[in-house]
């Protein structure tokens, strides 16, 4: 039974002026949203370049459901100029059952200011809130972007990064935890086919659709009755790229202009809603086969676990399997491989072998804050420990390392490094442990399994503990 619509912003109670909702009725359905992101969300999220985005939050695709869209922004980004200072927001009420929110931002140089048209509705046939976005910017200074030289160019422009909600799944088990929902994107490209990529973290290398079908849609599957969808409306389908975010499976929605069109106001239609299960079903039996997923040579890599023997495998071009988003431990450097044959307890072992001077690594980057795990507290710690064998290691010889890590931006935080083993060694346990508080901007630490200079290390049976309050 169709809902009885009545759509409204309303302000709900909070902190000081409260917050801003699309309700329908009492209900609230989406949260129209500006404040200042902290780290390690504006690290990730926004690449250090926006403090306070206008977008809106937690959108819910059907009553008293759960968000399935975590959040859409409603502002442009043109390189470095971003429409993210807000003007203005207006409402317009079209019945109880359409609703149109209306939002004005600006860039700081005032090269351009964009108007946002968001229409709620409810989609009987596909049994869903719908939300219309329609995007306008006008440049008033288009020769910002018309340089000399780029006459031939397309001038690309980031309209929309929306993210789901409850994805990716967690990166390791823990109490409390968000379930695994989805399995892989589909989507509609111009040429008719139906493009998938495996939601692993590691798939994203896949080439993306560059054009889309008219209204064709970029759908996240598989889970019945709840498969959100994003709809490319008209000519904004041919003009519409993504990409997508490896860790986050957030994708970037970008649009091309030639420049003669930058001298007039530019505008876009796409909309979020979910796809029903027979599309989602007749797409996913149309969907191309998965190209070879590759990472430094290796098509499947040793999937990470806090207390691991290595022998897990993570295949580069599947769905993961299991109730997490585990993420691969990654090979760097000269004869760093995966061996089923020499380890300690079960045979498998990680191994790097060279025949000169030099560091080759095994590295997992994405354990902490900011990768899908249980929350940090100032109190945070790690004791690492692995088991070690080497023949004939030159130089610094092979260790275990621990650091804390920054993503999208390098930062010099030291390993902290376990002792060295050179020579011969039968079997020998490493341990390193990491203390908080954190760095203010670390969203994870790094564990790095590393030999400095020639010979082989073998390095097997893997021990992660999470220390005070993690």
């Amino acid at each position: 039974m169709a809902p009885r619509c009545r759509f409204a912003l309303r302000t709900l109670g909070g902190a000081c002026a409260g917050e801003q909702w699309l309700c329908d009725g009492e209900a609230p359905v989406a949260r129209l949203w500006r404040e200042t992101v902290v780290q390690p969300e504006q690290n990730l999220r926004y690449f250090n370049q926006v403090l306070k985005p206008v977008e809106l939050r937690d959108l819910r695709l059907t009553p008293g459901g759960p968000p399935r869209f975590a959040g859409a922004q409603l502002y442009w980004k043109m390189g470095p100029v971003i429409t993210d200072q807000l003007v203005a927001i207006e409402t317009h009420i079209e019945g109880d059952d359409r609703f149109t929110l209306e939002v004005i931002t600006r860039d700081l140089g005032g090269v351009a200011t964009s108007v946002r048209w968001v229409t709620l509705s409810w989609d009987a046939v596909q049994g869903s809130y719908q939300y219309d976005v329609r995007a306008f910017v006008t440049l008033h200074s288009p020769e910002v972007f018309d340089r000399p030289g780029t006459e031939d160019q397309e001038h690309r422009f980031e309209y929309c990064d929306p993210w789901y909600s409850d994805v990716p799944a967690p990166s390791v088990p823990f109490a409390g935890r968000w379930p695994k929902r989805y399995q892989r994107l589909l989507a509609e490209p111009a040429d008719g086919s139906v493009w998938q990529m495996p939601l692993n973290h590691m798939a994203t290398g896949i080439p993306s659709p560059r054009q889309f079908a008219p209204d064709g849609r970029l759908v996240l599957a598989d889970e019945p009755g709840a498969n959100p969808a994003i709809q490319f409306v008209g000519q904004t389908a041919a003009r519409t790229a993504i990409g997508v975010c490896n860790w986050g499976y957030d994708v970037h929605l970008s649009a091309g202009f030639h420049r003669d069109e930058l001298y007039r106001p530019l505008a876009l239609h796409f909309r979020f809603s979910l796809c029903p299960d027979a599309d989602v079903a007749r797409l996913a039996a149309a969907a191309a086969p998965v190209p070879p997923v590759v990472y430094n040579g290796h098509d499947t890599l040793p999937r990470y676990e806090r207390h691991s023997s290595f022998a897990t495998a993570m295949p580069l071009a599947w769905p993961s399997d299991g109730d997490t988003d585990a993420w691969p431990w990654l090979p760097a450097g000269d004869g760093a491989a995966w061996v089923d044959e020499g380890g300690r307890s079960d045979g498998f072992a990680l191994r790097i072998c060279r025949t000169r001077d030099g560091a080759s690594e095994w590295r997992m980057e994405r354990e902490g804050d900011g990768a899908w795990t249980a929350r940090w507290t100032a109190a945070i710690g790690f004791r690492v420990s692995v088991w070690a064998r080497t023949a004939e290691v030159t130089g610094r010889g092979a260790c275990l390392a621990l650091q804390w890590t920054v993503y999208n931006r390098p930062e010099p935080y030291a390993l902290h490094c376990s002792r060295r083993l050179t020579g011969s060694r039968d079997w020998t346990r490493l341990v390193v442990e990491i203390h908080g508080p954190p760095p203010p901007d670390a969203s994870a630490v790094t564990l790095v399994l590393r030999q400095d200079g020639a010979g082989t290390t073998w390095f097997d049976d893997l021990d992660v503990e999470v220390l005070q309050g993690g």
